[in-house]
């Protein structure tokens, strides 16, 4: 094998920011990437109709399989505004009936994002939420448990490939220990080999199902080396193909990350050699070609490289559209609300109820589905169902709806202690106080204070929420009457 018999740039999947660029920008990218010859593209942001268009010309101008792909763990909604907003894993894990709403949520993830040309389904995550402190995973987690997330996981990605989508299982060998964000810099577990197995049994579990696995970003001393997974070969070849017997496409996690380190077009060439077969959203995809290409020089990387290339357009899900799915996301994300009714003992929609919203996620826009400030859905859908809503800070009754969500870059798992204290005060105001937490529910408890768990800031949680707290007034007033408004 020689330099002459590769395509490099079959390997790397190119990013399309319809969250931050122009409509012009996006297509000269789009344009500027298929001349190049990628293997697909990620995609971020945009309308559902805007980004069907987009998918289907580039399709029609490439004329062969690609990958499109884009982040979904809370459904296509979290990205692609008009399509459905779910729950994250965790809400889903909490779920009276979990297994069937994991696989109600991978089905309806596939049949949403294949209504806009989006094939890969980069979902979900079976990472464990195993350290409180962790600043990225918590409620995209279904659980601590190992068996119950490999399980959780494995009827998730079943439903979205039966639906037609490729599933990727992340962030192999398993991200939910670190205290760092690999999005900032290269996180290092000095968890032992022992240890270590817990967070491989998910996906050990997936590994025959799953179609894509994607590697994180971190460093695994006791599995093979100081380095990001994504370049060691002990951790992709070794333990992911070799122990695990995984056959499917390996993917990097996006090398824009800080984890990937300072020179990524030297990073891809890495993450080949370890093993990877797609190089996902690199700073510069001109350059992350041309940096393969000359290490094409050496004929075993030209081997592995053209072993990447083959695998990737063999395993490419098929482009067929599929209309969406008829599914009321609202009450399904109503189920998963964490909450005992007994914390609105004494609430009456009668009484004057100011709704306040509270950010723990500094620098960082609404999600793709939301309509207004954060607070105004659910203040809106209680004054809809009667509720009386005011601005007024001497309200008897005040409803805290507070955003602490995982993020790229935010740094930080637990609420900022300054958020905190605002949240208690503004409950600890009124006759009768109470959070909404759009976040874990493990922060209920560093809150202290009356509260229910509403796991995300999609807006169907939001009004999830506001439906949760009109039906739990109800049932408590209705059995006490009387009780309702002292």
């Amino acid at each position: 094998m020689t330099r002459s018999d590769v395509d490099p740039a079959r390997v790397v999947i190119e990013a399309l920011r319809l969250d931050r660029w122009s409509p012009d920008e996006v297509e000269r990218r789009a344009d500027r990437a298929l001349a190049l010859g990628v293997g697909g593209f990620i995609l971020f942001g945009g309308e559902a109709e805007r980004v069907g268009r987009l998918v289907e010309r580039i399709r029609d101008d490439a004329a062969r399989s690609l990958w499109i792909g884009a982040d979904l763990e809370r459904g296509a909604g979290q990205q692609i505004r008009g399509l459905t907003e779910l729950p994250p894993p965790a809400a889903l894990a909490a779920h009276s009936n979990p297994g069937a709403a994991v696989a109600a949520a991978g089905r309806v993830t596939a049949r949403d994002a294949l209504s806009v040309g989006i094939n890969w389904v980069i979902a979900p995550v079976l990472d464990l939420d195993a350290e409180p402190d962790n600043p990225i995973i918590a409620t995209r987690s279904f659980g601590a448990d190992p068996r119950r997330v490999g399980e959780l996981g494995v009827r998730w990605i079943d439903a979205c490939q039966s639906a037609g989508a490729a599933a990727c299982a992340k962030h192999f060998p398993g991200h939910g220990r670190t205290t760092e964000d690999s999005h900032i810099g290269l996180p290092s577990i000095g968890a032992p080999a022992e240890l270590l197995e817990e967070d491989l049994a998910p996906f050990a579990a997936a590994a025959n199902r799953v179609a894509s696995v994607m590697v994180a970003h971190v460093a695994y001393p006791a599995l093979g080396g100081r380095r990001a997974a994504t370049v060691e070969p002990d951790i992709v070849s070794g333990l992911l193909r070799g122990r695990l017997g995984f056959e499917g496409v390996v993917t990097t996690d996006a090398m824009i990350m800080g984890g990937a380190g300072p020179d990524a077009a030297s990073a891809a060439v890495g993450a080949v050699g370890a093993g990877c077969d797609l190089i996902c959203y690199p700073a510069d995809a001109e350059a992350a070609v041309a940096s393969l290409a000359r290490a094409a020089d050496d004929p075993r990387f030209a081997a592995r490289l053209q072993e990447a290339s083959t695998r990737s357009t063999r395993s490419c899900p098929p482009s067929a559209r599929a209309s969406r799915p008829e599914f009321e996301p609202v009450a399904f994300a109503r189920d998963t609300i964490a909450g005992d009714a007994e914390v609105l003992r004494g609430w009456t929609p009668r009484a004057p109820t100011r709704v306040v919203g509270v950010s723990d996620d500094p620098d960082v826009g609404p999600p793709a589905g939301r309509a207004g400030a954060l607070g105004t859905i659910v203040a809106d859908d209680l004054r809809a169902a009667g509720w009386r809503v005011t601005d007024s800070p001497d309200a008897g009754q005040c409803i805290v709806v507070l955003a602490a969500t995982p993020r790229g870059w935010k740094g930080r798992g637990a609420p900022a202690a300054e958020v905190v204290e605002r949240t208690r005060a503004l409950v600890r105001s009124a006759r009768r106080g109470l959070v909404v937490l759009l976040g874990h529910r493990r922060w209920l408890d560093v809150l202290g204070v009356p509260g229910i768990c509403a796991w995300s800031t999609e807006t169907v949680m939001e009004r999830a929420a506001a439906e949760w707290l009109c039906s739990a007034v109800g049932a408590v007033a209705g059995a006490r009457p009387g009780r309702a408004d002292r």
